[in-house]
């Protein structure tokens, strides 16, 4: 099994409480968001989508180390507008809350055996739009291989 797959899985295994506390949708990221009509992906919101990128491996003597890393786009829609979407109100969870709980379950821990705890790189706003009253932010989480 490609290392892709397997830290992908892993990541939805580790985050699949957080569908017990509102999150609509968790899956694998596959183009879900490229969509022409904002209105056809409201529907799977608050989500969550994994998707794992850049395996980058360094030769080194006879070693290699590799370097690889799982993205999360976490979104959410509020009646409310987007910051009622970032912040999160009885509806919904909200963006923030969504990245602190995902944080909480994978910042530090082992999620492939002989690799690195996985860290979180960066967290940042994708899109914003009070017009369409959604708030999507990704975080960026990383590993190495122990050689």
């Amino acid at each position: 099994m490609h290392e892709f797959e397997t830290l992908t899985d892993a990541v939805l295994t580790a985050l699949l409480p957080l569908k017990a506390e509102g999150l609509k949708t968790l899956d694998m990221y596959a183009g879900q968001l490229d969509v022409d009509s904002i209105d056809e992906i409201t529907l799977q919101y608050p989500c969550i989508y994994v998707v794992a990128d850049d395996l980058d491996v360094t030769s080194k003597n006879n070693s290699d180390e590799m370097i690889t890393g799982v993205t999360l786009i976490i979104g959410d829609r509020n009646v409310k507008g987007s910051a009622a979407a970032a912040k999160g109100d009885t509806a919904s969870p909200g963006v923030f809350s969504l990245l602190e709980k995902a944080r909480g379950k994978l910042h530090r821990q082992v999620m492939i055996t002989g690799w690195t705890q996985l860290l979180l790189k960066r967290e940042g706003v994708l899109v914003y739009s009070p017009k369409d009253k959604i708030c999507l932010y990704a975080a960026r989480y990383e590993l190495k291989h122990l050689s």
